[in-house]
């Protein structure tokens, strides 16, 4: 494994304290801004990691001709750890003095589904001050860790779970390429540092063997290893197939006419006569929405029984207490894909409406 006359010891340490150096420059705005558009630019990233490479093996390469300065590798892996513990503490202090995950007004006053997916973590991730709190602390102690040579393992314990976690949510978010690149090389990193532990992860994870032979004791733990992991997938599939089957009805649907008791009452403004929406959902019910631009309490939650055969729809809404509330019995016509009819009663009133889909 890595030894300190390894020389490809040497050449991951050059390689990472390139690294290292980038990421000091970022100290630079316009150094930054340059940083943003090459990694931005697979056309200009890669041949910027190429160069890194080649340069790395060439000092790797020298360094190991030389057969001087194997003294220094506790100095760079020691510069290695304190620049990421430099790095992630700053990501854990913007967690505690709230100057990450706030969102803006008018980000939490947008509709989820236009959000992206940098506001949709910033938005999740501010709900609760105290999650922003452990999660920046978590990051400062794994640094704090990182500092001291004996305890340099437990803090790269402590980090890569977050920064893989990390790694993760800026990939598929979409956060951005450049924050992408800083928890990818701080993870890079750490992965080092923790290879540089090769021979005590060895001992402490692999040096227990088990013998393995075919006898009827050895067969039956297999058999329950299997069950404990499928039988926990039957479960969870059994629980789906007893959902109701998805229908032509779920989805949103806008309400473009509606009138109660023979009269026709406006959809286009927020009134207590008359619903702007309707969503039908799969697995949670449904929801009736009277005002057209937001959400209220008063919108009515219910529980809905669809009658493909008939065309029959019943809709229950009860009170907050569990208690039952109002109900809705209606027929319904499918007229195309995207629009409906309705016609029944909804309390004691008679009601007409005509919906058009939307999701």
């Amino acid at each position: 494994m890595l030894t300190t006359r390894s020389f490809w010891l040497k050449f991951f340490e050059a390689l990472c304290l390139i690294v290292v150096i980038i990421g000091l420059t970022q100290t630079s705005e316009a150094i930054t801004r340059w940083q943003f558009e090459v990694v931005n630019n697979w056309s200009k990233s890669l041949p910027m990691l190429a160069g890194m490479l080649v340069v790395s093996f060439g000092i790797a390469y020298a360094w190991e001709r030389s057969g001087k300065g194997n003294q220094l590798h506790g100095l760079f892996q020691a510069i290695i750890a304190f620049y990421v513990a430099y790095s992630v503490t700053g990501y854990g202090a913007a967690k505690i003095l709230k100057t990450q995950f706030q969102p803006p007004n008018y980000v939490l006053e947008t509709p989820i589904k236009e959000l992206s997916g940098f506001w949709l973590t910033w938005t999740y991730y501010g709900y609760s001050q105290t999650m922003a709190y452990i999660l920046g602390w978590t990051q400062i102690l794994g640094c704090i860790l990182l500092l001291f040579r004996r305890t340099r393992l437990i803090g790269v314990f402590v980090l890569l779970p977050v920064m893989v976690n990390i790694d993760l949510i800026d990939h598929f978010y979409e956060i951005s390429p450049l924050a992408y690149y800083n928890a990818l090389h701080y993870t890079f990193l750490l992965f080092f540092l923790l290879a540089l532990e090769y021979d005590k992860l060895k001992i402490a994870f692999l040096s227990y063997q088990e013998k393995i032979s075919l006898n009827g004791k050895t067969v039956l733990i297999n058999i329950v290893r299997v069950l404990v992991i499928g039988l926990s997938f039957w479960r969870i599939a059994s629980l789906r197939d007893s959902f109701e089957p998805k229908t032509k009805l779920n989805g949103v649907w806008q309400v473009e006419t509606m009138s109660r008791n023979n009269k026709a009452v406006s959809t286009a403004v927020a009134s207590d006569l008359a619903w702007s929406k309707l969503y039908f959902e799969w697995r949670y019910g449904c929801l009736f929405k009277y005002n057209p631009d937001k959400f209220q309490k008063k919108d009515l939650h219910g529980m809905y029984k669809l009658d493909e055969k008939s065309k029959r729809l019943s809709v229950d809404f009860p009170k907050e207490n569990g208690a039952p509330g109002d109900s809705l019995r209606v027929t319904y016509k499918l007229l195309n894909d995207s629009t409906l009819t309705m016609q029944g009663r909804y309390k004691q009133d008679s009601l007409t409406m005509k919906l058009r889909k939307l999701i």
